[in-house]
């Protein structure tokens, strides 16, 4: 069995869309896509640390100060007894254990693959401070006391004026246009009908910005009628996948979730 280690809000564990972490939306596209079965650990902000240190995760980046730092998302395989961290290798490891199942990042495109995915972080940094900013004052809080507080003593979340707002939305509008033009129109996906690593992480976005803004928002209705219903048609493809088993941790046992799961 896949443990997923992921941050948790103040959604019910069971809630499928429960989760917030872009990244950790990556792996459970891919889990999806590949049919894998799996189990989510929800951990607070302020616990990933020591819950990775505590499993054997390797840090993913560096903190200001040259000290490691750890992320979510990570992964314990107990069939294999790996842990990996980091998204990207996360779903390459899950291509090479489990050969029998959909490949993420065929070899030859690993390299542009890597770009891309890279690419959509840099897109993610315009609209990201706007969902900060909406998460912490929202009533009722869609974090957890502890992580808020984690949050904002790392100065995570800014202040942002409308304009700002504003300003941050037409550049995420215009990042996935230029994403857009680039992708092939024949399917749902960045090469059409062959799905890749590089659609878990553009659905990685929307899905972390779905756990915000739901269906009855205007954001959210803005975002999925941008460039011709492009993004709409992406979260339609995995809304239709087979089911998959998730453990619910909470609940002691194997809870089956439906197709419209984010």
């Amino acid at each position: 069995m896949i443990t997923l280690y992921d941050i948790r809000s103040t959604r019910s564990p069971t809630d499928p869309r429960s989760g917030y972490s872009p990244f950790s939306w990556r792996v459970r596209f891919t889990l999806r896509i590949k049919g894998l079965p799996y189990k989510h650990h929800w951990i607070e902000y302020p616990d990933i640390e020591g819950v990775a240190k505590s499993v054997g995760a390797d840090p993913t980046a560096e903190n200001p100060d040259g000290s490691s730092r750890y992320t979510v998302p990570f992964i314990h395989d107990s069939t294999t007894n790996k842990v990996v961290s980091n998204s990207f290798d996360i779903v390459d490891y899950l291509d090479s254990t489990y050969p029998d199942t959909i490949k993420m990042i065929p070899e030859e495109t690993r390299l542009l693959q890597s770009v891309f995915a890279d690419s959509v972080v840099t897109l993610q940094r315009y609209i990201f401070p706007v969902v900060a900013n909406t998460m912490v004052n929202r009533t009722p809080s869609l974090l957890t006391p502890r992580s808020l507080e984690a949050m904002r003593s790392r100065g995570s979340v800014l202040e942002l004026t409308d304009e700002q707002k504003k300003e941050a939305w037409a550049k995420l509008k215009d990042g996935m246009g230029d994403f857009a033009k680039l992708m092939n129109n024949e399917g749902p996906f960045v090469m059409g009908k062959k799905v890749c690593m590089a659609d878990a992480a553009l659905f990685g976005t929307f899905a972390a910005l779905r756990w915000l803004w739901d269906e009855t928002t205007n954001e959210w209705k803005d975002m999925m009628s941008w460039h011709g219903g492009r993004w709409s048609r992406l979260m339609e493809a995995f809304e239709g996948l087979p089911e998959v088993e998730k453990y619910s941790e909470a609940e002691g046992n194997l809870k089956i979730y439906g197709v419209a799961m984010v």
